[in-house]
C-alpha cells in the first residue's frame, strides 16, 4: 500500500471514529453516500475508457479484415505476373489474419468484462439512489418525531401554565370588581333581601292555594 493510501485510509478511520463518538447518524449516511458517489464517478470513468478501447479494438479489427482483403487480392492479381511477390502478398494475408483472430479473442474478453463493469455501475448508481431515499425519509421521521416532542413538552407545559394563568386571570378580574364595587360579597346584603322577599311570595302563593282548597271542601 503506498503512503498517500495508507494516509487516505488513517485519515477515513480517524474520521469514522469521530463522526462515531458524535453519534451522528446523518453525517455517517451522509459520509457513505459521498464514498458511494466517487466509487460509482470512478467506474463510470472506467467504464468509459473500456468502452473507448473497445472501439479502437473494432476499429483495428476492421483495418485487419480490410488488409486480409486487399493482400488476398493483390496476390490474385500479381500471381501470373510475379509469383514471389504474390506468396508474400498471401505471407502478409496471414499476418492480418493472426492478428485479427488475436484482436477477436481480446475483444471477447473485453465485451465480457464491460458487461461486468456496466451491471458495476448500476449496482453503484441504485445503491447511491437507495441510500439517498432512505437518508431522506430518515430525516423526515426525525423532523417529524422532533416536532412532536417539541408539542409534547409544550402540552405537559400547557396543563399547568394554563392553570395558572386561569387563576391570575380570575385574580385580576376579582380585583377589578371588588374596585367597582360589583363584588359577589359585597352584594350579599342585596341578596339576603331578595331571599326574604321570595321567600315571603311563596308563602302568600301557599296561602292563596290552601284558601281555595278550604273553599273547595266547604261547597
Amino acid at each position: 500500500m503506498s503512503f498517500f493510501r495508507r494516509l487516505s485510509a488513517s485519515l477515513t478511520a480517524r474520521i469514522d471514529q469521530v463522526v462515531a463518538q458524535m453519534e451522528n447518524h446523518d453525517a455517517i449516511i451522509e459520509a457513505a453516500i459521498r464514498e458511494a458517489r466517487q466509487a460509482t464517478a470512478k467506474a463510470k470513468v472506467r467504464l468509459a475508457r473500456v468502452r473507448s478501447d473497445g472501439e479502437r479494438l473494432e476499429t483495428k479489427l476492421a483495418e485487419l479484415r480490410e488488409a486480409e482483403i486487399k493482400w488476398s487480392e493483390r496476390a490474385r492479381r500479381i500471381a501470373k505476373e510475379d509469383e514471389n511477390r504474390a506468396l508474400e502478398c498471401l505471407r502478409r494475408r496471414r499476418g492480418c489474419q493472426r492478428q485479427r483472430v488475436q484482436l477477436e479473442k481480446a475483444r471477447e474478453n473485453h465485451q465480457q468484462g464491460e458487461v461486468r463493469l456496466v451491471g458495476d455501475v448500476r449496482e453503484a448508481e441504485e445503491r447511491v439512489a437507495d441510500m439517498t431515499q432512505k437518508r431522506h425519509l430518515m430525516r423526515t421521521r426525525q423532523s417529524a418525531a422532533e416536532a412532536l416532542n417539541s408539542i409534547t413538552r409544550v402540552d405537559s407545559r400547557m396543563d399547568g401554565d394554563v392553570a395558572d394563568a386561569f387563576e391570575r386571570w380570575e385574580v385580576r378580574i376579582t380585583e377589578a370588581e371588588y374596585e367597582a364595587g360589583t363584588a359577589d360579597f359585597l352584594d350579599s346584603l342585596e341578596q339576603r333581601f331578595a331571599d326574604a322577599e321570595e321567600q315571603d311570595a311563596l308563602r302568600a302563593e301557599l296561602d292563596e292555594l290552601l284558601l281555595k282548597e278550604e273553599n273547595h271542601h266547604e261547597c
